[in-house]
């Protein structure tokens, strides 16, 4: 049982919506989204995020993201040569981690997940239920899920941008908390999804986070 597709089914509902019109679009553009959106799918704006203490510092090196030895997050990319993408870009995969994070503490508080989803938006309301699921089966998460073919959009500068990239869980399984067991299973079209995330930041030195996220489970382009 690979419990990451809690994730995956819980945005797998919402691909109608539109990332780049959440993102700051301009005013044609979000009508035209309107249009497409699934009824009772509608959210209002998330709150500006309150800076934490290491950030009112001075202090953006982000949150520890330290995972159990028989768990990694690797990605086979070379980081974009644009600073402002390769920031969107980290903070995407930060955000993939920190999921792993909280699952493997088992705290869906942890500060790695805070540090990377906007405040009172719908990344951050299923990372807390995607890990507090996991919490609940007192099921954990092992081996390793291989992040590939990127694409960053920076929308405007500083302020909004969509991330798309390729999850490979072909060698990522569920863990018995209590036993230790690992469920296994063998690898199919269902270890390859695609990822888009909708982030925003409030300025040029303040952490991108993100805010939406869709996905499409056994991606043909992932595989």
């Amino acid at each position: 049982m690979k419990r990451q597709r809690t994730l995956t089914a819980c945005v797998a509902l919402v691909a109608a919506s539109v990332l780049v019109a959440g993102c700051g679009g301009d005013d044609e553009k979000s009508d035209k989204a309107d249009e497409g959106k699934i009824a009772g799918t509608e959210t209002t704006a998330p709150a500006k995020p309150t800076p934490t203490a290491s950030e009112a510092a001075g202090e953006t090196d982000g949150p520890d993201l330290s995972l159990p030895k028989d768990l990694k997050v690797v990605t086979d990319w070379e980081a974009p040569t644009d600073s402002e993408k390769a920031d969107v870009l980290k903070s995407a995969v930060g955000y993939l981690t920190a999921l792993d994070v909280g699952i493997a503490h088992q705290d869906s508080e942890d500060p790695a997940v805070g540090h990377f989803t906007y405040p009172q938006s719908r990344a951050a309301t299923l990372a807390k239920q995607h890990i507090e699921n996991h919490v609940k089966d007192h099921a954990s998460v092992t081996g390793t899920e291989r992040l590939h073919r990127y694409e960053v959009n920076v929308v405007r500068p500083h302020s909004t941008a969509v991330v798309s990239l390729c999850v490979d869980d072909s060698q990522y399984y569920g863990k018995d908390v209590k036993t230790g067991e690992v469920h296994k299973s063998e690898p199919s079209a269902k270890d390859h999804t695609a990822y888009e995330f909708g982030m925003k930041t409030t300025g040029s030195k303040a952490p991108w986070r993100v805010w939406e996220v869709r996905a499409e489970t056994s991606s043909a382009k992932c595989q």
